[in-house]
């Protein structure tokens, strides 16, 4: 990306379940093909009391489903329609947007191509089916991070050390360690909620259109580096 000297350029991260997408796609999962017990596994993780890698080995060890089931399910959500025109208009100024998900690429990457955003740049959990089994990896989670997504933290310091400034868009307990090193925020749902506990500034959005107006509004094609 070229910059004029002495410009400051955007870069725009996204979470996935929740933001991206409507839907909250784990949990989606989990009510279609596991049992109840998977709520509980769900409590423990939000107080903080086991890492995602953990809560997913936990939740996902109680699904019953076949590879061509869960893509069926899959196949049946669509990301928010108002994200792809965001994201063009987003790279129309200059502005890289990505995705950075503690969920996992086996739903992530099919919604997105779907959507005509196979090339976006995602950071996530790796899920497949090996044997007809699910295998998982965490290749993101390190001790000591937030047990919570707190890796994501780290891909918002990346972008800012490339002199860029990271605005951040979530819904969840995931997005929080994200949240409070982002230079600009987008917040709903509990992260909204935890945010304004922590006296955290964030701009509320209800979906990808409210984001889109914020951009629309706030950032002229030179401040995203044209």
């Amino acid at each position: 990306m070229n910059r004029k000297e002495g410009q400051t350029t955007w870069a725009f991260i996204f979470d996935f379940d929740g933001t991206i997408s409507p839907h909250d796609m784990g949990h989606v999962i989990f009510e279609a093909f596991a049992s109840p017990e998977w709520r509980a596994i769900d409590d423990v993780w939000i107080r903080g009391g086991i890492p995602t890698s953990e809560r997913a080995r936990r939740q996902f060890q109680l699904v019953r489903a076949s590879p061509r089931q869960f893509r069926e399910l899959i196949d049946r959500y669509r990301v928010d329609p108002a994200f792809p025109p965001l994201v063009a208009d987003l790279r129309a100024r200059g502005i890289q947007p990505c995705v950075v998900s503690d969920g996992f690429d086996a739903y992530v990457r099919p919604m997105l191509a779907a959507a005509g955003l196979a090339d976006l740049p995602v950071q996530s959990n790796h899920l497949e089916f090996r044997n007809g089994r699910i295998r998982l990896a965490f290749p993101h989670e390190r001790p000591g991070d937030d047990p919570r997504g707190g890796w994501k933290a780290r891909a918002v310091r990346a972008v800012q050390a490339q002199g860029l400034r990271a605005a951040y868009a979530g819904d969840g307990y995931s997005d929080l360690a994200a949240a409070s090193c982002a230079d600009l925020l987008f917040a709903r749902a509990s992260l909204a909620a935890c945010c304004g506990a922590r006296g955290i500034a964030y701009h509320a959005f209800a979906d990808m259109r409210g984001i889109h107006a914020w951009v629309r509004a706030n950032l002229t094609p030179e401040a995203g580096g044209r």
